[in-house]
Protein backbone atom coordinates (compact mmCIF):
# COMPACT_ATOMS: atom_id res chain seq x y z
CA UNK A 1 0.00 0.00 0.00
CA UNK A 2 2.91 2.14 -0.96
CA UNK A 3 1.13 4.87 -2.61
CA UNK A 4 -1.87 4.33 -1.17
CA UNK A 5 -0.92 5.20 1.61
CA UNK A 6 1.40 8.10 0.46
CA UNK A 7 -1.33 9.64 -0.92
CA UNK A 8 -3.91 9.52 1.48
CA UNK A 9 -1.55 12.46 2.99
CA UNK A 10 -2.40 14.69 0.02
CA UNK A 11 -4.55 17.58 0.90
CA UNK A 12 -6.22 18.29 -2.26
CA UNK A 13 -7.37 22.02 -1.90
CA UNK A 14 -10.95 22.36 -1.13
CA UNK A 15 -12.98 24.85 -3.19
CA UNK A 16 -15.25 26.30 -1.22
CA UNK A 17 -18.43 28.07 -2.31
CA UNK A 18 -17.07 31.39 -1.88
CA UNK A 19 -14.68 31.09 -4.30
CA UNK A 20 -17.27 29.50 -6.82
CA UNK A 21 -19.86 32.80 -6.03
CA UNK A 22 -16.33 34.96 -6.47
CA UNK A 23 -15.38 33.28 -9.91
CA UNK A 24 -19.26 33.70 -10.90
CA UNK A 25 -18.72 37.43 -11.10
CA UNK A 26 -16.41 37.34 -13.83
CA UNK A 27 -18.13 34.28 -15.71
CA UNK A 28 -21.23 32.08 -15.28
CA UNK A 29 -19.17 28.94 -15.52
CA UNK A 30 -16.85 28.73 -13.11
CA UNK A 31 -14.12 26.24 -13.54
CA UNK A 32 -11.65 25.24 -10.83
CA UNK A 33 -8.20 25.23 -12.41
CA UNK A 34 -7.48 21.56 -11.01
CA UNK A 35 -10.77 20.29 -13.03
CA UNK A 36 -9.36 21.67 -16.51
CA UNK A 37 -8.53 18.17 -17.58
CA UNK A 38 -12.24 17.24 -16.97
CA UNK A 39 -13.66 20.33 -18.30
CA UNK A 40 -11.13 22.29 -20.93
CA UNK A 41 -10.72 26.30 -21.20
CA UNK A 42 -12.91 26.26 -24.52
CA UNK A 43 -15.15 24.27 -23.50
CA UNK A 44 -16.36 26.47 -20.27
CA UNK A 45 -16.13 29.66 -22.40
CA UNK A 46 -18.95 27.35 -24.67
CA UNK A 47 -20.57 26.67 -21.96
CA UNK A 48 -20.73 30.23 -20.86
CA UNK A 49 -21.54 31.78 -24.14
CA UNK A 50 -24.69 29.63 -23.82
CA UNK A 51 -26.04 30.70 -20.53
CA UNK A 52 -24.51 34.38 -20.44
CA UNK A 53 -27.97 36.57 -19.90
CA UNK A 54 -30.29 33.66 -19.56
CA UNK A 55 -33.52 34.64 -17.50
CA UNK A 56 -33.79 32.91 -15.67
CA UNK A 57 -29.71 32.83 -14.49
CA UNK A 58 -27.99 29.52 -14.93
CA UNK A 59 -24.72 29.53 -13.25
CA UNK A 60 -22.18 26.38 -13.37
CA UNK A 61 -19.37 25.33 -11.18
CA UNK A 62 -17.38 22.66 -11.62
CA UNK A 63 -15.05 21.99 -8.55
CA UNK A 64 -13.28 19.02 -7.28
CA UNK A 65 -14.98 16.06 -5.73
CA UNK A 66 -12.56 16.77 -2.40
CA UNK A 67 -14.68 19.87 -1.93
CA UNK A 68 -17.75 17.44 -0.41
CA UNK A 69 -18.01 17.22 2.63
CA UNK A 70 -16.18 13.76 4.47
CA UNK A 71 -19.59 13.29 7.06
CA UNK A 72 -23.18 11.60 5.80
CA UNK A 73 -23.29 10.25 2.12
CA UNK A 74 -22.49 12.21 -0.82
CA UNK A 75 -25.82 13.41 -2.01
CA UNK A 76 -26.47 15.19 1.46
CA UNK A 77 -22.78 16.67 1.08
CA UNK A 78 -23.16 17.90 -2.54
CA UNK A 79 -26.67 19.24 -1.27
CA UNK A 80 -25.23 21.34 1.77
CA UNK A 81 -22.70 22.59 -0.65
CA UNK A 82 -25.00 24.11 -3.18
CA UNK A 83 -27.53 25.53 -0.66
CA UNK A 84 -24.46 26.85 0.59
CA UNK A 85 -23.94 28.49 -3.09
CA UNK A 86 -27.46 29.58 -3.53
CA UNK A 87 -27.33 31.63 0.22
CA UNK A 88 -24.09 33.43 -0.75
CA UNK A 89 -25.01 33.74 -4.45
CA UNK A 90 -28.76 35.35 -3.93
CA UNK A 91 -30.12 35.11 -6.69
CA UNK A 92 -32.81 33.08 -7.77
CA UNK A 93 -31.88 30.50 -10.78
CA UNK A 94 -30.96 27.65 -11.96
CA UNK A 95 -27.70 26.12 -10.37
CA UNK A 96 -25.46 23.35 -11.68
CA UNK A 97 -22.74 21.81 -9.44
CA UNK A 98 -19.91 19.31 -10.89
CA UNK A 99 -18.00 17.62 -8.10
CA UNK A 100 -15.18 15.92 -10.60
CA UNK A 101 -15.95 12.47 -11.22
CA UNK A 102 -17.99 11.98 -8.43
CA UNK A 103 -21.77 13.36 -8.51
CA UNK A 104 -23.68 16.23 -10.45
CA UNK A 105 -25.64 18.10 -8.42
CA UNK A 106 -28.21 20.76 -9.43
CA UNK A 107 -30.58 23.28 -7.64
CA UNK A 108 -33.91 25.92 -9.22
CA UNK A 109 -34.47 28.55 -6.86
CA UNK A 110 -37.62 30.48 -7.43
CA UNK A 111 -38.09 28.55 -10.94
CA UNK A 112 -40.27 26.00 -12.20
CA UNK A 113 -38.13 23.96 -13.34
CA UNK A 114 -37.71 20.02 -12.44
CA UNK A 115 -34.15 20.13 -12.55
CA UNK A 116 -33.71 17.07 -10.89
CA UNK A 117 -35.36 15.03 -13.63
CA UNK A 118 -33.50 16.63 -16.28
CA UNK A 119 -30.55 16.10 -14.39
CA UNK A 120 -31.02 12.09 -13.93
CA UNK A 121 -31.98 12.09 -17.38
CA UNK A 122 -29.23 13.39 -19.03
CA UNK A 123 -27.25 11.77 -15.97
CA UNK A 124 -28.22 8.28 -17.60
CA UNK A 125 -27.01 9.37 -21.13
CA UNK A 126 -23.61 10.01 -20.28
CA UNK A 127 -20.13 8.95 -18.32
CA UNK A 128 -19.22 10.92 -15.37
CA UNK A 129 -15.79 11.56 -17.28
CA UNK A 130 -17.81 13.72 -19.96
CA UNK A 131 -19.59 16.57 -17.40
CA UNK A 132 -20.05 18.40 -20.71
CA UNK A 133 -21.90 16.13 -22.54
CA UNK A 134 -24.23 16.36 -19.43
CA UNK A 135 -24.54 19.63 -18.79
CA UNK A 136 -24.84 20.53 -22.86
CA UNK A 137 -27.88 17.88 -22.41
CA UNK A 138 -29.30 19.68 -19.69
CA UNK A 139 -29.22 23.27 -21.75
CA UNK A 140 -30.94 21.76 -23.94
CA UNK A 141 -33.96 20.16 -22.60
CA UNK A 142 -33.95 23.71 -21.01
CA UNK A 143 -34.08 25.04 -24.36
CA UNK A 144 -31.34 27.03 -23.81
CA UNK A 145 -29.92 27.97 -27.79
CA UNK A 146 -26.55 26.40 -28.51
CA UNK A 147 -23.41 28.49 -28.57
CA UNK A 148 -22.75 30.06 -32.43
CA UNK A 149 -19.71 29.22 -33.99
CA UNK A 150 -19.64 31.29 -36.45
CA UNK A 151 -22.20 29.92 -38.93
CA UNK A 152 -25.70 27.86 -39.36
CA UNK A 153 -24.73 24.37 -41.00
CA UNK A 154 -27.93 22.47 -42.58
CA UNK A 155 -28.67 20.26 -39.60
CA UNK A 156 -29.21 23.20 -37.60
CA UNK A 157 -30.94 25.25 -39.89
CA UNK A 158 -33.33 21.95 -39.87
CA UNK A 159 -33.39 21.25 -36.33
CA UNK A 160 -34.77 25.25 -36.11
CA UNK A 161 -37.46 24.42 -38.60
CA UNK A 162 -38.60 21.66 -36.40
CA UNK A 163 -38.54 23.54 -33.09
CA UNK A 164 -40.64 26.42 -35.08
CA UNK A 165 -43.30 23.51 -36.21
CA UNK A 166 -43.73 22.14 -32.38
CA UNK A 167 -40.33 21.83 -30.73
CA UNK A 168 -40.47 17.73 -31.21
CA UNK A 169 -37.44 17.65 -32.62
CA UNK A 170 -35.83 18.73 -29.26
CA UNK A 171 -37.40 15.41 -27.18
CA UNK A 172 -36.53 12.85 -29.38
CA UNK A 173 -34.39 11.17 -26.95
CA UNK A 174 -37.85 10.64 -24.41
CA UNK A 175 -39.12 7.85 -27.03
CA UNK A 176 -39.44 4.32 -25.42
CA UNK A 177 -36.24 2.27 -26.03
CA UNK A 178 -36.68 -0.96 -28.04
CA UNK A 179 -36.98 -3.68 -26.10
CA UNK A 180 -34.08 -5.69 -25.40
CA UNK A 181 -31.73 -2.63 -25.86
CA UNK A 182 -31.79 0.43 -22.80
CA UNK A 183 -28.84 1.25 -20.61
CA UNK A 184 -26.01 -1.64 -19.83
CA UNK A 185 -26.56 -3.76 -16.54
CA UNK A 186 -22.98 -3.96 -14.39
CA UNK A 187 -20.24 -5.50 -16.25
CA UNK A 188 -16.56 -5.00 -14.96
CA UNK A 189 -14.08 -3.76 -16.46
CA UNK A 190 -12.47 -7.41 -17.30
CA UNK A 191 -13.46 -10.23 -19.09
CA UNK A 192 -16.28 -12.80 -17.50
CA UNK A 193 -17.95 -15.70 -18.79
CA UNK A 194 -21.65 -15.18 -20.09
CA UNK A 195 -23.54 -16.74 -17.24
CA UNK A 196 -21.33 -14.88 -13.98
CA UNK A 197 -23.05 -12.28 -13.74
CA UNK A 198 -26.25 -13.43 -14.72
CA UNK A 199 -28.26 -12.15 -11.07
CA UNK A 200 -27.88 -9.05 -9.23
CA UNK A 201 -25.83 -10.99 -6.46
CA UNK A 202 -23.37 -12.03 -8.82
CA UNK A 203 -23.33 -8.72 -10.38
CA UNK A 204 -22.03 -6.99 -6.76
CA UNK A 205 -19.35 -9.74 -6.55
CA UNK A 206 -18.21 -8.83 -9.84
CA UNK A 207 -18.07 -5.09 -9.55
CA UNK A 208 -17.08 -5.25 -5.89
CA UNK A 209 -13.82 -7.10 -7.27
CA UNK A 210 -13.65 -4.42 -10.22
CA UNK A 211 -13.42 -2.07 -7.23
CA UNK A 212 -10.54 -4.09 -5.27
CA UNK A 213 -8.66 -4.50 -8.59
CA UNK A 214 -8.60 -0.82 -9.38
CA UNK A 215 -7.31 -0.31 -5.39
CA UNK A 216 -4.70 -2.42 -6.24
CA UNK A 217 -3.63 -0.37 -9.51
CA UNK A 218 -3.64 2.39 -7.73
CA UNK A 219 -1.07 1.42 -4.99
CA UNK A 220 0.95 -0.44 -7.82
CA UNK A 221 1.43 2.67 -9.59
CA UNK A 222 5.02 4.19 -10.27
CA UNK A 223 3.40 8.00 -9.98
CA UNK A 224 5.64 10.21 -8.88
CA UNK A 225 4.97 13.58 -6.76
CA UNK A 226 7.95 15.49 -7.72
CA UNK A 227 9.01 17.47 -10.51
CA UNK A 228 5.88 16.98 -11.87
CA UNK A 229 2.16 18.27 -11.33
CA UNK A 230 0.29 15.11 -11.17
CA UNK A 231 -1.48 15.98 -7.73
CA UNK A 232 -4.94 16.61 -9.04
CA UNK A 233 -5.24 13.56 -11.33
CA UNK A 234 -3.90 11.39 -8.46
CA UNK A 235 -6.37 12.83 -6.08
CA UNK A 236 -9.28 12.31 -8.56
CA UNK A 237 -8.33 8.67 -8.75
CA UNK A 238 -8.02 7.88 -5.46
CA UNK A 239 -11.36 9.68 -4.68
CA UNK A 240 -12.99 7.71 -7.34
CA UNK A 241 -11.86 4.65 -5.59
CA UNK A 242 -13.22 6.03 -2.51
CA UNK A 243 -16.35 6.52 -4.30
CA UNK A 244 -16.97 3.34 -5.49
CA UNK A 245 -15.54 1.59 -2.56
CA UNK A 246 -18.32 3.09 -0.49
CA UNK A 247 -21.18 2.66 -2.97
CA UNK A 248 -20.11 -1.38 -3.84
CA UNK A 249 -20.41 -1.95 0.25
CA UNK A 250 -23.84 -0.83 0.20
CA UNK A 251 -25.69 -3.31 -1.38
CA UNK A 252 -26.75 -1.41 -4.67
CA UNK A 253 -28.71 -2.03 -6.93
CA UNK A 254 -27.94 -2.70 -10.53
CA UNK A 255 -28.62 1.38 -11.65
CA UNK A 256 -25.78 2.43 -8.80
CA UNK A 257 -23.60 -0.82 -9.74
CA UNK A 258 -23.87 1.36 -13.35
CA UNK A 259 -22.33 4.49 -11.13
CA UNK A 260 -19.33 2.31 -10.11
CA UNK A 261 -18.13 1.15 -13.14
CA UNK A 262 -18.44 4.81 -14.31
CA UNK A 263 -16.80 5.83 -11.31
CA UNK A 264 -13.91 3.16 -11.89
CA UNK A 265 -13.67 4.12 -15.14
CA UNK A 266 -13.53 7.75 -14.67
CA UNK A 267 -10.84 6.71 -11.97
CA UNK A 268 -8.84 4.86 -14.20
CA UNK A 269 -8.80 7.43 -16.27
CA UNK A 270 -7.34 10.09 -14.44
CA UNK A 271 -4.83 7.15 -12.88
CA UNK A 272 -3.47 6.79 -16.31
CA UNK A 273 -3.25 10.94 -16.84
CA UNK A 274 -1.14 11.04 -14.06
CA UNK A 275 1.00 8.20 -15.54
CA UNK A 276 1.07 9.97 -19.06
CA UNK A 277 2.20 13.21 -16.99
CA UNK A 278 5.29 11.65 -15.95
CA UNK A 279 5.77 9.94 -19.45
CA UNK A 280 5.66 12.92 -20.93
CA UNK A 281 3.01 11.40 -23.36
CA UNK A 282 -0.50 12.74 -24.53
CA UNK A 283 -3.31 12.33 -21.93
CA UNK A 284 -5.65 8.69 -23.14
CA UNK A 285 -8.86 9.64 -24.25
CA UNK A 286 -11.43 9.27 -21.40
CA UNK A 287 -13.76 6.38 -23.10
CA UNK A 288 -13.12 3.92 -25.82
CA UNK A 289 -14.53 4.73 -29.93
CA UNK A 290 -18.04 4.21 -30.82
CA UNK A 291 -18.51 0.20 -31.52
CA UNK A 292 -20.64 0.97 -34.43
CA UNK A 293 -17.99 3.74 -36.10
CA UNK A 294 -14.74 4.64 -34.86
CA UNK A 295 -15.20 7.48 -37.23
CA UNK A 296 -18.16 8.78 -35.02
CA UNK A 297 -15.61 9.61 -32.11
CA UNK A 298 -15.26 9.16 -28.70
CA UNK A 299 -18.41 6.86 -26.82
CA UNK A 300 -20.84 8.70 -24.40
CA UNK A 301 -22.41 5.58 -22.90
CA UNK A 302 -22.24 1.89 -22.69
CA UNK A 303 -25.23 0.61 -24.30
CA UNK A 304 -27.22 -3.25 -24.46
CA UNK A 305 -27.40 -4.17 -28.40
CA UNK A 306 -28.64 -7.05 -29.99
CA UNK A 307 -27.09 -7.53 -33.50
CA UNK A 308 -29.42 -9.48 -36.25
CA UNK A 309 -28.95 -13.12 -34.85
CA UNK A 310 -27.14 -12.52 -32.64
CA UNK A 311 -26.54 -12.30 -28.43
CA UNK A 312 -27.30 -8.98 -26.22
CA UNK A 313 -24.17 -7.23 -25.37
CA UNK A 314 -22.83 -4.02 -23.97
CA UNK A 315 -20.89 -1.91 -26.52
CA UNK A 316 -19.69 1.78 -26.46
CA UNK A 317 -21.91 4.33 -28.20
CA UNK A 318 -21.45 7.90 -29.40
CA UNK A 319 -24.55 10.51 -28.57
CA UNK A 320 -26.16 9.78 -32.13
CA UNK A 321 -26.00 6.21 -32.04
CA UNK A 322 -27.78 6.11 -28.32
CA UNK A 323 -30.01 8.27 -30.08
CA UNK A 324 -30.66 5.75 -33.17
CA UNK A 325 -30.85 2.78 -30.74
CA UNK A 326 -33.01 4.40 -28.68
CA UNK A 327 -35.75 4.69 -31.12
CA UNK A 328 -34.86 8.61 -31.41
CA UNK A 329 -33.73 9.02 -35.22
CA UNK A 330 -33.68 6.05 -37.74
Amino acid sequence: MRLLAGLLLLAAPLTGPSTVVEGWQSSPVYVDPTQRALVTDKQAEQLAERVEGQDPAIQIAVVPAASLATTGSREQAARSYVDQVVDLQRQDGIYLVVFGGAIVWGSAVGVDTPIDRILTDELGKHSRSDPVGTLNGVLDQLDVPKADSGGFPVWLVVLLAVVVAGGAGLWWWRRRPRQEEGPALYRPSYDVLPDEADSLEERQALAREDVTRFGEELDAADVRLDGVDTGADVQAAMDAYADAGRVVDAAPSDEQLREVRATVEYGRWRLACAQALVAGTPKPARRALCFFDTAHGTSVTDWMYTPPGGKSREVPVCAACQARLSGGTR
